[in-house]
């Protein structure tokens, strides 16, 4: 399909950070339990990237039940469509009047995945660090209703955690969708609050809504938690204790999907994937080392231009440009390996200071408080690798003594690159004769 664009509409959203406020709040007396304790959204204005967007869908795509390279497909397709009807000019977001000539569940798709993308970014925002999908856990007894929300949120230092449902809307009117979203709030969150689910309780939550009717800026309603009067605060009875590990972990397991696809997630989640017998790609990337993402299947046959194709044969990995820090990476990958299933995962994970988050926006990438990241610009990544990982047991990763050229990355289109991997007598380093790395970012 080929769209045109009024001229001077500044289309192609790239490189401008962008302007989102919480216009409205709405606060919901909790029924009287004294797990429920209410937290109002502390964020209310938020900038962001088009590679935080992107990494903000990409985490929220990760989770659902579904055709997961179906999903990944849709998210690429949501990215470039809203690189097209978002200008790169404003300051404040919003989506173009040209995103009225989609087709109706072309664009129904994109308005949702970007309304679960901005609801991730609010959460985000507002300090929570771990997400996963709802539904990846089971509700003890029956269950309060036939619907869910979307997703659950864990942060550092809280045993309880939050639920959220996202909502979003290019077309309705502001009162309409000021019922959705509390609607949302009444029949999706609040029935859950308090309940033991899998490990944890959700001791508050958000409906979080995206009104993006307006071509010159989109807003964020939210419906929460308010705790009410008679609320002791969370209750000390072992029996009610919360343990949001899995939700942390749940998280991690989505991470997988998106890096490696959804078998290792899936496996990782079950504990039957073992990190320690894989090999993995690394780079250098502000100063950091970052486990990148490999697609080990793909379309058959990949445009990298015009004119030029490429076709697939034999074991080709196809870079994506997603990537997990290596310390969080070591960490996560102990856990799926441990015997018990019950190591402090959490307990001293690195924290992901402003400044280097900045300096990923200025790069072209994103980094996430999980550790999670969409790499920058070709320019800003160095010391390509192949590394194997030793078992928790043993020491740190032995990296393979190889450092693969820039080239073998980049930040447009899809080049080849072959680089010959030395054997060794070192059981530790990696021995592969052919490494043929791809990346699809743009």
């Amino acid at each position: 399909m080929k769209n045109k664009f009024p001229a001077g509409t500044g289309v192609m959203w790239k490189a401008k950070e962008k302007q989102l406020s919480v216009e409205q709040i709405n606060g919901h007396v909790a029924k009287r339990n004294r797990l429920i304790v209410g937290r109002a959204p502390e964020n209310t204005e938020m900038l962001f990237t088009a590679a935080e967007l992107y990494g903000a869908m990409a985490q929220c795509s990760s989770r659902a039940k579904m055709d997961q390279h179906a999903a990944r497909a849709q998210v690429q397709m949501c990215r470039h469509l809203i690189a097209r009807h978002v200008d790169d000019k404003n300051d404040r977001f919003a989506l173009l009047d040209t995103a009225r000539t989609l087709k109706d569940y072309v664009g129904k798709a994109m308005t949702g995945l970007v309304g679960d993308g901005i609801a991730y970014l609010q959460m985000v925002r507002d300090g929570y660090r771990w997400v996963d999908h709802f539904e990846n856990h089971a509700v003890h007894g029956k269950p309060p209703t036939t619907r869910s929300p979307d997703y659950v949120f864990s942060r550092t230092g809280d045993l309880f955690v939050a639920l959220a449902e996202s909502k979003a809307t290019k077309g309705a009117s502001r009162a309409a969708f000021t019922k959705t979203v509390r609607d949302g709030y009444h029949g999706q969150v609040e029935p859950y609050l308090g309940r033991k689910i899998g490990t944890w309780i959700a001791s508050h939550g958000y409906a979080v809504g995206s009104w993006m009717k307006s071509v010159k800026k989109a807003e964020i309603f939210i419906d929460h938690t308010v705790s009410s009067g008679s609320s002791s605060g969370n209750g000390e009875d072992p029996s009610e204790n919360s343990d949001p590990r899995s939700v942390r972990f749940g998280s991690y397991c989505g991470v997988l999907t998106l890096l490696f696809g959804p078998d290792i997630g899936e496996a990782a989640r079950d504990r039957r994937w073992r990190p320690s017998e894989q090999t993995f790609t690394t780079v250098d990337w502000l100063d950091r080392t970052w486990i990148v993402g490999e697609d080990a299947e793909w379309e058959t046959l990949v445009v990298t231009g015009e004119e030029h194709l490429i076709f697939k044969s034999g074991a080709l990995r196809f870079v994506n440009g997603m990537a997990l820090d290596m310390e969080v990476a070591r960490r996560v990958f102990a856990l799926i390996e441990s015997s018990e299933g019950d190591l402090d995962l959490m307990g001293e994970l690195p924290e992901f200071p402003a400044d280097l988050i900045e300096a990923a926006k200025r790069s072209g990438g994103a980094i996430f408080p999980d550790g999670f990241a969409v790499l920058g610009r070709e320019e800003d990544l160095s010391h390509f690798s192949r590394i194997s990982v030793k078992p928790p047991a043993q020491a740190a990763p032995a990296l393979v003594e190889i450092e693969l050229p820039a080239d073998a990355l980049v930040a447009e289109g899809i080049r080849l690159m072959e680089a010959r991997l030395p054997s060794s007598s070192n059981a530790d380093v990696v021995e592969e004769n052919q490494a043929r790395l791809f990346l699809t970012h743009e």
